[in-house]
């Protein structure tokens, strides 16, 4: 009986493994002799205290950059800052309190940001949350506005406008935002923004609300490009793919029993934050891309986004335009 056992976690490891070596030949990884050089870059990231952000602050830190943590939790910050430094001795590691569910924590990092650096070379919108479906109470922000859209979007929708002058006089640069391959999933209800009407109806995970936000992600960025032409701004939205993050620091309950359960699995099956920071490095610094904007990547590669749903440039435009309203710009 334990022999038959045995064998079964023996055939299933090797299927694992088989599985995992053809996902990471899809991937695809960093061509690092194709890259602008990032030394003495100022370099700032949203969320650089765990998952894809922390691992993205790291890959920078070794090319010596200067990098600007911008965290919700100081604290966290630091902490990431003392895994970097175990790992490479290389570049700049500031720490500064960004809380992306207030328009006035957003506006007084701007500030304090503007007060210490009068350029920024690459930005990268990487901050986000789900909240899953199953615990989800219609969260509100700071200004009231829905959880998802709010810290996803209209968070970075600020930021990104009140920095535009540093990254103007760094041009070229670069503005990098996170969607997700869950924006195909999203609806843009101008009727109903901050979603009091919109029934939650999606999976057990996947809360639809993070699908509309990470589709308002991507038509931001779409819209950005068209707003900054001739700036030397470069705009590019990525899909990280299936990452192994802390995914689960949100849920409750049964479901953290289950996630526990399945880990071991699942983490075969999905990217390591170092690889879901892949395609982020490829926006931020990739040659390729010099003379392209306002597109979207996947696996270190072009990914068209039409294929899963349409973003259309007249619901880009009017996202823009109400955000602004929203945000008081």
């Amino acid at each position: 009986m334990w022999l038959s056992f045995l064998r079964y976690c023996i055939l299933i490891f090797g299927v694992l493994t088989v599985i995992r070596w053809v996902l990471r030949k899809k991937w695809g990884s960093v061509d690092k002799t194709n890259e602008i050089k990032s030394k003495g870059k100022i370099v700032l990231i949203t969320g650089a205290n765990t998952g894809i952000g922390k691992a993205t602050a790291l890959e920078f830190a070794k090319r010596d950059a200067n990098i600007i943590l911008a965290c919700r939790d100081l604290e966290k910050a630091r902490e990431a800052v003392v895994w970097i430094r175990q790992k490479t001795t290389l570049g700049q590691l500031i720490c500064m309190q960004l809380d992306l569910s207030s328009l006035q924590s957003v506006r007084n990092f701007c500030k304090e940001f503007r007060s210490k650096y009068d350029r920024l070379d690459i930005l990268i919108n990487n901050a986000g949350l789900m909240v899953p479906t199953y615990s989800y109470d219609r969260q509100k922000t700071a200004d009231g506005h829905e959880v998802h859209f709010g810290v996803n979007h209209l968070g970075h929708f600020l930021l990104t406008n009140l920095l535009l002058e540093p990254l103007k006089a760094s041009a070229p640069s670069r503005v990098v935002t996170l969607s997700s391959m869950a924006h195909s999933w999203g609806t843009i209800d101008f009727d109903d923004l901050n979603c009091e009407k919109t029934k939650i109806k999606g999976t057990l995970l996947i809360n639809p609300l993070y699908s509309n936000s990470k589709l308002a992600n991507a038509l931001f960025s779409k819209e950005l490009s068209k707003r900054l032409q001739g700036t030397g701004i470069r705009t590019y939205a990525l899909c990280p793919g299936m990452v192994m993050t802390d995914f689960g620091r949100n849920m409750k309950g049964p479901m953290i029993w289950v996630l526990s359960i399945i880990s071991p699995i699942i983490q075969f099956l999905l990217k390591s934050p170092k690889e879901g920071a892949a395609t982020v490095l490829y926006c931020s610094l990739s040659k390729n891309l010099i003379n392209e904007s306002g597109e979207m990547y996947q696996n270190c590669g072009k990914w068209d986004p039409n294929s899963r749903i349409q973003l259309k440039d007249e619901d880009a435009k009017r996202l823009w335009e109400e955000s602004a309203k929203l945000v008081g710009l």
